[in-house]
């Protein structure tokens, strides 16, 4: 089971030109001490996209202290040194913890992410409306269902509510304030 303080990182490295063979095996290689790793809950590997030499990789840990202990392993170190010749620059590493994939606008990269209590405050605010608006509009139709099928309908219209209307125009609406651009 993941735990509630699980942590996702996302790693992004720009492979040179040539080397993509040799970097893909060394990943190879690598991926099974990855997932013995103490703590390590799935990895997913992204190849590029045709004309792009950009790899992803997706990691997930049981807790931010789990990441911090792999990140500093000599293993993980050897494993860096062991692919930098191949990098043309040094890897974008993004952490991802919670709600943060609901604040984040399609195809964008999670660099900042809003303070904890600032999502947990729009998300309430998601959920009062959409808890309210759905059960406005389902309680005529299913009010008179058994409890259970009354329940999952209600809380998947819900959930759909939220992660494809409700949390994207406030994620829009909010923005200025969840995200202030930095001062030059």
């Amino acid at each position: 089971m993941i735990q509630p303080d699980s942590v996702t990182i996302v790693i992004t490295r720009t492979v040179r030109e040539g080397c993509e063979q040799a970097f893909e095996f060394a990943v190879k290689q690598w991926i099974p001490r990855l997932l013995a790793f103490p703590g390590h809950l799935g990895a997913h590997m992204l190849r590029p996209l045709i004309d792009n030499r950009e790899y992803g990789a997706v990691l997930k840990f049981r807790s931010q202290l789990e990441w911090q202990a792999f990140q500093q392993s000599a293993e993980y170190l050897q494993f860096l040194a062991e692919i930098r010749p191949y990098l043309d620059a040094e890897p974008q590493v993004e952490t991802i913890c919670g709600l943060e994939s609901w604040f984040t606008p399609p195809g964008a990269r999670v660099m900042r992410v809003p303070p904890q209590w600032k999502m947990a405050l729009v998300t309430w605010i998601g959920v009062c409306f959409t808890v309210y608006v759905v059960t406005l509009l389902f309680t005529p139709v299913t009010g008179q269902w058994p409890w259970f099928l009354n329940f999952i309908t209600v809380n998947a219209g819900i959930v759909a509510g939220l992660t494809w209307c409700v949390m994207p125009i406030l994620n829009r609406l909010f923005s200025v304030w969840l995200l202030p651009r930095r001062a030059s």
